[in-house]
């Protein structure tokens, strides 16, 4: 008999491993792509990249990403792009970027095709998006076809406990960062039980480039929880965007899987106002303070999915900064950027109201130069204690809902997003 671990992730599994047809119209497109390349004389090759390449994605999962390589020897990076685009239908849509590329949606499909060099090592390559083909190529050889099951299973876990994504707004598990994991641990359960016992910092050499890889890796590129040397480039932390939230929620979601098992763990739900308060409602005896939950919805400006995601996390952001400016502490938040377009977050703020007047804490009396200002400045309300000038200063906001309702006006905010506010 099975054991209930065994039907959990057979279950699983099965709702994500995608028809074996899956990319049949993307062998169409990259064939119609190589015609066309070839019709205009470029020196180039489309092929498939990603998930898609190396055997990994899931089912539904309709974005494909396509790789044009160019001779490094016959074409320079700035005009990668724009030879590219020659080929392309006019509706594809060119996305700017450290070197711009195409999106273009045809059928359930949606295409993001990338120009790159055909480089053969990291060290000729011109920007990182060259690096990506070489990626596909040494996952693919050290996967087997149920290595590939298991990178499946990962991916989802990591997708209904919201770890999943490098983008900046997210900073969790890419798919490159769990295809690496996998082939380390060999399997989905050996990397669970493997993270359980992770401490602060995790370090993973797979090639063994490096005696001392916390030593040996710049600096700027290991300060994050898991040092994860990329296999093809010795210089490089392919974690190198993981932040610890993420980190420790993939720890805490790793144990409490292994145990008690459950499909919720593969099951991605999005985020809505009613489950963040129901959840918060579950968790609010936890809090050794009088708690208050903050929902709040908010619309980006036009642009570019990472860009304008991460510009509403800082708007979130600058609000949970503003609460602990008036000394209300901020206990627990939450952020998730939804494909519709829009973003929800919430705060759990310290419920209190504070008194009209704080006491504001002045120079010592010793500095004679700052205390007369200070004294200038408050005049009758400056008084001293133990050698430390002090006065009562009148508050501007006492209760959090006061806060959050003048910071949503200030321009840090209506900067990061075309509307943002409370939901009620």
């Amino acid at each position: 008999m099975k054991s209930k671990l065994q039907r959990v992730l057979e279950v699983a599994l099965g709702r994500i491993k995608p028809p074996s047809d899956t990319v049949r119209e993307a062998l169409v497109f990259v064939k119609d792509l190589n015609r066309r390349l070839a019709a205009q004389g470029l020196a180039a090759k489309a092929m498939i990249g990603g998930s898609a390449a190396k055997g990994t994605f899931l089912r539904d999962d309709y974005d494909i990403d396509i790789f044009v390589r160019f001779d490094k020897k016959t074409h320079v990076q700035d005009s990668l792009s724009t030879l590219l685009a020659k080929v392309l239908s006019p509706d594809a849509e060119r996305i700017h970027g450290s070197r711009d590329y195409f999106r273009l949606r045809k059928g359930y499909h949606e295409f993001e095709i990338i120009p790159v060099l055909a480089v053969k090592k990291a060290s000729e390559a011109h920007n990182v998006t060259d690096m990506s083909p070489l990626h596909a190529t040494y996952v693919k050889k050290h996967l087997s076809p149920q290595l590939r099951d298991e990178v499946r299973l990962v991916k989802q876990f990591c997708k209904a406990i919201k770890v999943y994504g490098a983008e900046s707004y997210i900073n969790g598990f890419s798919g490159h960062i769990l295809d690496l994991l996998i082939i380390r641990y060999k399997g989905f359960l050996q990397l669970l039980r493997a993270a359980r016992g992770w401490g602060r910092s995790v370090v993973i050499d797979l090639e063994g480039h490096h005696k001392r890889p916390e030593f040996s890796i710049d600096r700027s590129k290991r300060l994050g929880p898991l040092l994860l040397v990329e296999p093809v480039d010795a210089k490089r932390n392919a974690a190198a965007a993981l932040s610890r939230e993420k980190y420790d929620r993939f720890i805490d979601a790793a144990r409490a899987f292994l145990d008690e098992p459950a499909l919720k763990y593969f099951t991605v739900k999005p985020l809505t106002p009613a489950r963040i308060r129901k959840e918060y409602e579950a968790r609010k005896a936890a809090f050794t303070q009088k708690t208050r939950l903050f929902i709040l919805k908010s619309v980006p400006h036009e642009g570019k999915t990472d860009v304008v995601a991460t510009k509403l996390l800082k708007a979130h952001e600058h609000l949970a900064r503003m609460l602990a400016q008036h000394d209300f502490s901020v206990l627990d938040s939450g952020f998730e950027y939804e494909k519709a377009g829009y973003a929800l977050s919430y705060l759990v703020v310290e419920n209190k109201r504070h008194l009209p007047h704080k006491e504001h804490i002045g120079p010592p009396t010793k500095k004679t130069r700052d205390a007369k200002r200070f004294v200038a400045k408050h005049g009758t309300k400056a008084y001293e204690r133990k050698g430390r000038l002090y006065a009562m200063v009148k508050r501007e906001h006492t209760t959090p809902l006061q806060v959050l309702k003048q910071h949503l006006k200030d321009s840090y905010v209506t900067e990061r997003a075309a509307d943002m506010r409370l939901v009620r």
